[in-house]
């Protein structure tokens, strides 16, 4: 006698780019039935309202962790492929660079646009890259080419494939989960409870994915996480800046009256659906000044970091010094340690030992990269009860899960 297969009532917690892609590839795998199972992304606040919506989108196959940044970077270019991505949420191939850069006050500078192209003694400098200011440019290593690396809109990718996990029979819930009720011998997950709008509701579940991000401890206390918090500008150049994604050191110029200069990184956008025209977005290094909020919506922005953050874009190049800010906000990412910028630290993706508990957590820097690849093993770590598409031992929950 066949055995007969158990329906699905499947909560992904978090609208960000994890759950987001989670629920995109749950609702498109084999075993989704879309007349038994549900899937269901409960967001506390709005769909890519955190990091997803807030970061450079930077997609590269030589990310960490290795065993799952080659293939989300894969499917990263099956999706926009499938699902006309490069208009749809800004996909296109891109050189990244770590660059040293010598910062001029253009604002006390005299015209020196005679001199300028005889100033620069790097020859290293790519024909496109003419947006840098001449004999600013010191060194130029390039660490990316358009055959691994890649970028996307994040507020846009996350907001789509919510979208598009909606059309295939998901459901967006916005309401903030409070509590996980398990069995009376804790071995399994019954439901979820969650508030919307004054009021307490109960959601039965055979299975949870935890995709809060840096919330996540809030809802699964035994997944202990630090929560950096980024600020990033986005800003319309004088002119559109080639697909250049530069890492920058930045020190003042001998002959400059600028001060010491935060070293933010560069991110050229082409227009997209949110914007016609091209943007260029450019954040700086974290800090863990200010504790985690509450939701996304009360995530404070410090208007003077943003200040910083555009002093220094100012000083390296025309176009962008040309330009006008359009946007200034700050972000919260989910951590599980600080480490060295190559160590590789996570995520946690996987069952946490409890049945029907899985944990889609702590991606740091690489969010928006690994968030095509989480996804998708995690549709078949909950269908199949293994991934198959990268060996994620490594990234097992209960490598990083606090005792209980």
């Amino acid at each position: 006698m066949a055995r007969l297969r158990v329906k699905r009532k499947i909560v992904v917690i978090g609208g960000g780019a994890i759950g987001s892609s989670t629920a995109y590839f749950l609702t498109r795998h084999r075993f989704f039935n879309r007349a038994t199972d549900s899937v269901i992304i409960l967001e506390a606040s709005q769909v890519a309202g955190g990091a997803s919506g807030k970061s450079g989108g930077l997609l590269a196959s030589w990310a960490t962790p290795k065993c799952l940044a080659p293939l989300s970077f894969e499917v990263h270019g099956q999706l926009a492929k499938e699902h006309g991505g490069g208009r749809r949420w800004g996909y296109r191939n891109v050189y990244c660079a770590e660059v040293d850069l010598e910062a001029q006050d253009l604002d006390q500078r005299v015209d020196q646009s005679h001199s300028r192209e005889t100033e620069d003694p790097d020859n290293e400098r790519p024909t496109a890259l003419d947006w840098i200011l001449p004999g600013s440019l010191k060194k130029y290593q390039q660490i990316g080419t358009p055959s691994d690396s890649a970028q996307v809109n994040s507020y846009l990718y996350t907001t789509s494939m919510a979208k598009l996990a909606e059309k295939q029979g998901a459901q967006v819930i916005i309401g903030r989960a409070t509590k996980i009720n398990y069995s009376e011998d804790a071995g399994r997950i019954v439901s979820v409870i969650y508030s919307a709008d004054g009021n307490t509701i109960e959601l039965e579940a055979t299975d949870i994915v935890v995709a809060a991000g840096p919330w996540t401890t809030n809802i699964f206390p035994r997944a202990k996480l630090l929560t950096p918090r980024g600020h990033s500008i986005i800003v319309k150049p004088s002119r559109n800046l080639s697909p250049h994604i530069l890492f920058l050191k930045i020190e003042p110029a001998p002959n400059s009256t600028l001060e010491k200069l935060i070293s933010p990184e560069i991110y050229p956008r082409p227009g997209d659906s949110l914007n016609d025209f091209d943007t260029v977005y450019s954040s700086c290094p974290d800090d863990y000044d200010v504790p985690l909020p509450s939701s996304t919506g009360e995530v404070e922005v410090d208007a003077q970091t943003c200040t910083d953050i555009w002093n220094a874009l100012k000083g390296v190049s025309q176009q962008i010094h040309d330009g006008e800010i359009i946007t200034k906000q700050a972000c919260y990412k989910p951590q599980i340690r600080q480490h060295e910028e190559d160590e590789e630290v996570g995520p946690m993706v996987g069952s946490t030992g409890i049945e029907g508990v899985w944990l889609a957590t702590g991606h740091d820097e690489w969010g928006m990269q690994n968030s095509a690849g989480t996804g998708l093993v995690m549709s078949e770590m909950i269908f199949e009860g293994k991934a198959h598409s990268a060996d994620c031992e490594s990234l097992d929950p209960k490598h990083f899960l606090e005792a209980e």
